[in-house]
């Protein structure tokens, strides 16, 4: 019955530095994603401030009353 492959030392230390650089690689994605996140999430809200400025200006009010209203009806 085969007992399996003998792994040395000179193996492992290269398996661990194959695992150190997936670690750095995934560690970039990550950073990559959350810079992509951070972007996405202010457009987002750029985009809910615009369609904000455009509901109060369609609404012939100023932004005071605007929110007067908005103040009265959650009450």
């Amino acid at each position: 019955m085969p007992r399996g492959r003998k792994i040395g030392i000179g193996s492992i230390n290269e398996q661990i530095e194959k695992i150190d650089s997936e670690i750095t690689n995934y560690k970039h994605k990550i950073s990559l994603a959350r810079e992509k996140k951070k972007e996405l999430l202010a457009k987002k809200e750029k985009q809910e401030i615009s369609e904000l400025y455009n509901a109060v200006k369609t609404s012939g009010k100023t932004a005071g009353e605007f929110l007067s209203t908005l103040n009265e009806k959650t009450k």
